[in-house]
């Protein structure tokens, strides 16, 4: 086959063969197909679209691009957790500890920032000494003993996801929601998990713009994955907003690991965490409500255990146990630069994208799939949407340690993030549907 043919083909808006993805993700994977002609494939396919059957073969061929992981010696039903990105999303470092601590193994194979959103893969990082690069083996030891593992796609584990994901991130591709959908289950089919929460998030924040398109992909993801007898929920939640009150790598594990101490953070982050916490240990099979789930989720956080339980699988995978002071006492950065308001009022909204793309410019996300992450670089927020403010009032800080970071680029997008208004915005929901094998439905709390 020539990929020039193909890139033509759907240039058209005709359709490819099983035969034609296959050969296509094969020979990415390999090498065999340049960066630039796959690129140039993605672009046609972000315009012209990609139908259900080609989705489902894209899927598919990721899938077998690599080996897949079994873990015949953890017989428990392995249960894990995934977020279609946002910014300032960090609910799966509270999540996966406070499951592993229920006793449901939870092996999260996470992937690296896209776009202007974060990655748990760089969050993780930022705590130093922590690998996520890690053998069959070492997943398997580090998840039997601790019931929960983080690991990256490795060369031999979808190695087609991971090269394509990264393309996508610099290419402008992201938002090709077929695409989003096979990227997110290959990780998780092939990593071996028997059951998946979903965040499907909505708005600017996000990939997905308004609650049908997230509709549409929530239920995509359902149908797809019980095809590979992978039992999914997916919830709608808000992403018009930045989720907690920080964004960046190292400023969000500290928020994080504040929560995992004290059981207690901001309440958009805490909710979101126990909704999708509390549907895992029912996916899990240790809860049988999601009251009951709830309760014991937030019982285990409050308790401090799961926050000793992230230590340990964190030193597992590497990291410094001094690292922690660290986080204690606020992560360092060589600048910092406070956000005031420009005048009375009310805090409208705070732009998630403007704050994403300033994080990139800060060195908190990459422009080039090579460049390196800032893990100092990021955002402290100490206003929230619908706060009262007064002109010359703190709303951010703003920090960052590279000296090649293009922080007046950033200071001058989280300043306009910040949107002052007269009067109170109204309140938006927090969780829009919830999806599951029988279909969307509006979310009731």
């Amino acid at each position: 086959m020539l990929v020039v043919e193909l890139i033509e083909k759907k240039k058209l808006g005709r359709e490819l063969t099983d035969a034609e993805i296959d050969y296509l993700v094969a020979n990415f994977a390999l090498g065999a197909i340049p960066d630039y002609q796959m690129a140039a494939l993605l672009m046609a396919t972000y315009f012209k679209g990609v139908n259900d059957r080609e989705g489902r073969r894209f899927l598919h061929a990721m899938i077998h691009s690599g080996e897949q992981l079994s873990y015949p010696n953890i017989p428990a039903r392995k249960v894990d957790k995934h977020s279609t990105g946002g910014v300032g999303d960090k609910t799966s470092l509270i999540i996966a500890p406070v499951v592993a601590e229920a006793g449901i193994p939870v092996p999260m194979i996470s992937g690296r920032a896209l776009g202007h959103t974060g990655g748990t893969l760089d969050k993780l990082e930022s705590i130093p000494g922590l690998s996520v690069r890690l053998t069959h083996r070492e997943l398997e030891s580090i998840l039997k003993k601790y019931n929960c593992v983080f690991g990256a796609q490795t060369d031999s584990l979808v190695p087609a996801d991971r090269k394509l994901y990264a393309l996508r991130d610099v290419t402008s591709t992201v938002e090709i929601p077929p695409l989003i959908a096979a990227s997110i289950l290959s990780k998780k089919i092939a990593e071996g998990t028997d059951a998946l929460a979903m965040d499907v998030k909505i708005g600017s924040g996000g990939f997905l713009p308004d609650e049908d398109s997230a509709r549409e992909l929530a239920l995509r993801l359902v149908e797809w994955s019980r095809a590979y007898n992978v039992e999914t929920i997916a919830f709608g939640t808000d992403m018009n907003e930045p989720l907690g009150n920080t964004a960046g790598n190292g400023p969000e594990i500290e928020e994080c690991l504040r929560i995992l101490q004290t059981g207690s953070g901001e309440p958009r982050l805490l909710e979101i965490s126990t909704l999708l916490g509390a549907t895992m240990l029912q996916l899990g099979g240790v809860s049988k409500s999601q009251h009951e789930a709830r309760e014991k989720f937030t019982d285990i956080l409050k308790s401090g255990k799961a926050y000793t339980r992230f230590q340990r699988i964190a030193e597992a995978q590497g990291a410094i146990p001094e690292s922690w002071k660290m986080f204690e006492s606020g992560v360092p950065a060589s600048f910092e630069r406070e956000i005031k308001s420009s005048k009375d009022g009310f805090i409208g909204e705070i732009l998630p994208r403007d704050i994403g793309y300033a994080l990139v410019d800060l060195g908190a996300g990459r422009r080039v799939a090579s460049d390196p992450v800032d893990p100092s670089a990021g955002v402290r927020f100490f206003k929230k949407r619908g706060d009262r403010v007064a002109s010359g009032e703190p709303l951010a800080l703003a920090q960052w340690s590279s000296e090649s970071a293009n922080s007046p680029a950033a200071l001058a997008r989280i300043e306009t993030a910040f949107v002052i208004t007269e009067s109170q915005p109204v309140p938006r929901p927090l969780v829009y549907f919830r999806t599951d094998a029988n279909g969307a439905s509006a979310y009731k709390s």
